[in-house]
């Protein structure tokens, strides 16, 4: 009876264990991550997350503050001004203002403002704090309550100093008072404060009164509150007592064995509510809030990912559901339920049941969901999910005839076929586990290396020899076919087939490893092929898989990219690196019927969005089993999850286990560098009073030319991962996005004002609005600020103020000289002024006597030369002519040379007049003017046979009348006096219109002029032709006349014998009459 009930018992012990380790093989391995390297030492004694996201870590040497790439570590200081009092840490706490550091020798304050630690600022009744070991820190109602290691507990109030002292005796028979230390100090509901000490359970009110006490026998080394009248407690023998205080202060305590002979040294919960529990020595449990056993977690050598030792002296949950484990001597270990979002199935080592080898070339689930996996050197793997072990069937066991599976077909129910390396096909029963082979030698097989298999929708399969080509096998009638694709690029048979699919309207696609692509139809007995490849639309002619989605468009994916098939083009649309796919060699596709494409590639996995054309990218650190896939390596499960097989084992996942993570990372300014050197506060930089975290602005001087500021984004989850952007407001226009360098380099900024803005993606890659700024100043030299400018226009106006002075009072003594000097000159001009008044009238009066000579001499000159041409006009009627044939030639010179005498006489008349008499102008018509001039001399024209030719509405003329008659009768009587013997003489008038003046010009075809003559044209009594009568005196009369109408005369002449242009220049009429009226009026 006895051993019936003991063997009962023991059955049912057994059944409850082998359940209890199905449910434990069943859950997810939880992966720990290892940070070994940066901490000030390896023992972690005590884990904080303060209030922006750092981690705090105590250690027994030092205090290090983690970011999630560096640790910034604090020690203790040789002035005992700054750093750590002792380096041994056993308390950490953060309140609204300050995060307070116990040690086993001193409490210390972190001062965020100037990142250092010094030890805490005790006063008065404070500085009698006997024992200094500080082991738990409250700030309760605006004091600070501190545990002590042996003497009990203080009230100390900050403002006052004041003192109070609760000290925690040990009743048992314990020889060292030290065990008794304060393990924990809460605060309680209805101002009351709860004492956890290694013996003692006492809750006081606010006044240090004790209102409840009692003991407890094992001693408690851990504690967790969770909530304002409950804690749980750790024990050194490994048990759990759940401590509950009422409101009438009584203690409650329910105790529950956890890990009996191994302490519990530390304790948190997670935010699943579930209790981690850390031992000595026995590694880290897990219960749930009901304090029902979970999980045990021990270091395992052979497992990487497990935590690092079994010794579990602090744990620490943080906001964002992290838990942080610290091992003794072992570093730090954190668990991220998020880190990785693709599970990752592996070979083990030293797990029999795990996957047999890492390489994965294709997939197919039975009917129980469970999958069969084709491995290349591992054979066949029946993976049964609900225990997540594998079944292998290679030729280590005997199971198999090939270790090298390229492909799996369902056949039927409990019938798989095998594509295997050199084997041919394996046909495979999954009921008995028994197998036979097709190869060569036993079959129709042209190949014993066998790449795909389909089974169409009649039933047929179809077998992708390795360069052998493809076959049909019908089952029903035990008959093949050997299927001949041709090269439309050269007409060859294609051999080097990888990959067949059946779309849903029946066409067999097949993909080479270097023809390209063909697609196959049945029409009646004979298969019609189209042949695709780069030459013809497809991107790459190296084809890795195949596929059609939900909506029935055909994918291709090759070496060289992604296709996607219009059917009523007959072509492809190539997706490649250029439209922003990450890597062009798409191994793998699968379709999750949301229009999103999930592409295994050779440098990741990759969601394509079919509808926008948007891609996310995934990596190795997210749970990827490698960067490379193999190609056609897919399945979807019947579940909805997708499986992607590669190099290092394989992932499943589904879609929403996989969604980009849209959290918004905290950032902040973590370091200031001039000139590459370190900026901290009160340095010989001045540019620091705060920690640059701590500060909005910054001021440089102008000669701190080169600026380093550096930045961070806080998380622990992929930190490598999170990609940096910032841009300086006020110098420049667009953002600098820098990838993972979170560092703003700048050099000789201009003074003035600028703002820094800094953003930053998550660890998933995403942007989110957690956009930070800071103000920098850059200060000018002096000689730029506006204060020496205005010293500088001051100075200025005082400089020429003074100079201007100077400048009066040398005026003044050079005016006074200058008044002097004046005064003698006036005099001396005076006399001189005088003197040529006297002058001037002398000459006066001289030219009038010239001018009365002149008239005289010419009146005196004329009567004589009358009479003689009037005597010799006499002489013929007294004496024959015909006798005395000279005296005609006599009396003809004499009456020439009186004509001549006559002529000289008037034109020396006439410009002694010309400076006298004034012209009497008005307006003139040209034309009448030379035509009347033409009149005078035309007897001379008609004798020399001349042809005048005078232009048409010549401009008018304002002057004298009889002036401008002479002067043109002067051009023409020259111009017909200097002919010569041409043959076709002539003269011609015209005129060029200027704008403000016209120029008139008479141009003939006579003897012309040399440059010497024309040098001294104008000059008075010159002659340039003897035989030619006339005074000299004619032209320079007429330039006279053409200076007193505001004008002039020029000539010209290309020589001797081409004729001569003379040129007469006078204002405009009507500018000449506007100018004269002008004069009138003045």
């Amino acid at each position: 009876m006895i051993f019936n009930t003991f063997s009962k018992n023991l059955a049912f012990i057994l059944l409850v264990l082998s359940s209890l380790n199905a449910y434990i093989q069943n859950l997810e391995p939880l992966k720990f991550h290892h940070i070994q390297d940066g901490m000030s030492q390896s023992s972690s004694t005590v884990l904080l997350e303060d209030k922006y996201g750092f981690i705090w870590v105590g250690t027994r040497n030092g205090l290090n503050k983690y970011d999630g790439k560096d640790f910034e570590i604090f020690t203790k200081s040789s002035d005992g001004k700054t750093g750590l009092s002792h380096e041994y840490i056993v308390e950490l706490y953060e309140d609204d203002e300050n995060l307070l550091i116990g040690t086993n020798q001193g409490l210390n304050v972190f001062n965020r403002s100037l990142n250092i630690v010094a030890p805490f600022p005790f006063k008065n009744e404070g500085l009698q704090i006997k024992d200094h070991s500080f082991q738990s820190v409250k700030r309760i109602n605006g004091s600070l309550w501190l545990g002590t290691e042996s003497s009990g507990v203080y009230k100390y109030d900050e403002n006052t100093g004041n003192l109070k002292h609760l000290p925690v005796n040990n009743n048992l028979d314990i020889a060292n008072p030290r065990i008794n230390r304060i393990i924990k100090i809460a605060q309680l509901d209805d101002n009351r404060v709860l004492i956890i000490s290694s013996y003692n359970i006492i809750v006081t009110n606010n006044d240090l009164e004790i209102l409840n006490e009692v003991q407890e026998i094992e001693n408690i080394i851990s504690t967790i509150v969770l909530d304002d009248n409950t804690l749980l407690l750790g024990t050194n023998n490994g048990s759990l007592i759940r401590l509950k205080v009422s409101l009438t202060s009584k203690i409650e305590k329910e105790k529950k064995p956890v890990s009996p002979g191994f302490g519990i040294r530390s304790l948190a919960k997670n935010l699943n509510n579930d209790f981690w529990i850390g031992t000595e020595n026995n590694g880290l449990y897990i219960y749930s809030n009901e304090l029902e056993f979970k999980r045990h977690l021990e270091y395992n050598v052979s497992k990487p990912s497990s935590i690092s030792g079994n010794s579990i002296w602090s744990l620490l949950c943080t906001r964002n559901g992290v838990m942080w484990v610290a091992p003794y001597k072992s570093g730090l270990n954190f668990y991220d339920p998020e880190y990785f979002k693709f599970k990752h199935i592996n070979t083990d080592p030293f797990n029999s049941k795990s996957l047999s080898n890492k390489l994965v070339n294709c997939f197919i689930e039975d009917p129980k969901g469970n999958l069969w996996i084709g491995t290349d050197g591992g054979g066949l793997n029946y993976w049964k999910r609900t225990t997540d072990s594998f079944e292998h069937y290679s030729l280590k066991n005997k199971t198999l005839n090939s270790d090298v599976v390229l492909s799996i077909l369902q056949n039927k129910e409990d019938e798989i076929w095998l594509g295997t390396w050199t084997n041919g096909i394996t046909i495979f029963n999954t009921k008995t586990k028994k197998f036979k082979e097709l190869n060569t030698e036993n079959s129709f097989l042209n190949s014993n290396i066998i790449v795909d298999f389909l089974k169409d929708k009649r039933g047929r399969i179809w077998i992708i020899n390795y360069f052998a080509g493809v076959q049909v096998f019908d089952a029903e009638t035990n008959t093949h076919e050997n299927i001949k694709l041709i090269s439309d690029i050269d007409g060859a048979e294609v051999k080097s087939i990888y990959k067949i699919f059946e779309d849903k309207q029946g066409h067999i696609w097949i993909g080479t490893l270097n023809s390209g692509l063909f697609k196959l139809t049945k029409d009646e007995n004979h298969w019609i092929s189209k042949h695709y490849s780069t030459s013809n639309s497809l991107s790459n002619n190296f084809v890795n898989t195949i596929i059609q989605d939900s909506e029935g468009t055909i994918w291709v994916g090759t070496q060289g990219g992604l296709n996607k098939y219009n059917s009523e083009s007959d072509s492809f649309k190539p997706i490649t690196e250029v439209d922003g796919l990450r890597n062009d060699a798409i191994k793998g596709i699968i379709d999750d019927t949301y229009n999103h494409l999930w592409l295994s590639t050779e440098n990741g996995v990759t969601r394509y969005d079919t509808c926008s054309g948007n891609f996310l990218n995934y990596d190795v650190d997210e749970g990827l089993q490698a960067k490379e896939f193999i190609a056609s390596s897919t399945l979807t499960t019947s579940k909805g999850e997708y499986v992607f097989g590669g190099i290092n084992g394989f992932n499943i996942f589904t879609a929403k286990d996989v969604e980009k993570r849209k959290d918004t990372l905290t950032l902040f300014v973590s370091g200031l560098k001039i000139f590459n050197k370190p900026v901290l506060p009160n340095d010989e930089f001045g540019v620091l009073k705060k920690n640059v975290s701590q500060v909005d602005t910054l001021i440089f001087s102008y000669d701190q030319s080169v600026i380093n500021i550096d930045f961070k984004a806080l998380t622990f989850r992929h930190p490598e991962s999170v990609n940096y952007a910032f841009y300086l407001e006020g110098f420049e226009k667009e953002w600098n996005y820098v990838g993972n360098k979170p560092t703003a380099t700048y050099t000789n900024l201009n003074p003035g004002n600028y703002t820094l803005k800094i953003k930053s993606t998550n660890s998933d890659g995403i942007w989110t609005a957690n956009e930070i700024s800071k103000t920098l100043i850059i200060t000018p030299p002096y000689w730029q600020t506006w204060w020496f400018k205005l010293l500088m226009v001051f100075l200025l106006l005082m400089l020429f103020y003074v100079a201007h002075y100077i400048k009066l009072r040398t005026i003044k003594k050079n005016q006074r000289r200058l008044e002097l000097k004046v005064a003698e000159r006036t005099n001396e001009l005076q006399c001189q002024k005088n003197k040529l008044v006297k002058a001037a009238d002398h000459l006066e009066t001289m030219n009038q006597e010239i001018q009365r000579f002149t008239f005289a001499v010419s009146h005196d000159l004329k009567s004589p030369l009358s009479n003689i041409k009037g005597l010799a006009s006499l002489i013929p009627s007294e004496m024959p002519i015909e006798e005395h044939p000279l005296v005609e030639e006599y009396l003809n010179l004499i009456d020439t040379s009186c004509n001549n005498m006559n002529e000289l006489i008037s034109d020396i008349t006439e410009i002694a007049r010309l400076g006298k008499i004034e012209n009497r102008n008005e307006l003139l018509k040209t034309n009448e003017i030379l035509n009347l001039s033409r009149d005078l001399i035309k007897s001379k024209l008609g004798k020399k046979n001349i042809n005048l030719t005078i232009a048409n509405d010549l401009p008018p003329i304002y002057g004298d009348r009889n002036r401008i008659i002479q002067v043109f009768g002067n051009f023409l009587d020259n111009a017909v006096k200097y002919m010569g013997d041409q043959s076709n003489p002539k003269i011609t008038v015209d005129y060029e219109e200027h704008d403000e003046t016209n120029s008139f010009l008479v141009h003939d075809n006579g003897s012309g002029l040399s440059k010497t003559d024309l040098k001294k044209l104008f000059t008075p009594f010159e002659r340039f032709h003897q035989n030619v009568e006339g005074t000299g005196l004619g032209l320079y009369m007429i330039k006279k006349i053409a200076i007193s109408h505001g004008g002039s005369i020029t000539a010209e002449s290309k020589g001797k014998g081409k004729g001569t242009t003379f040129k007469l220049i006078l204002p405009k009429a009507k500018i000449a009459a506007k100018q004269a009226k002008k004069n009138l009026t003045s």
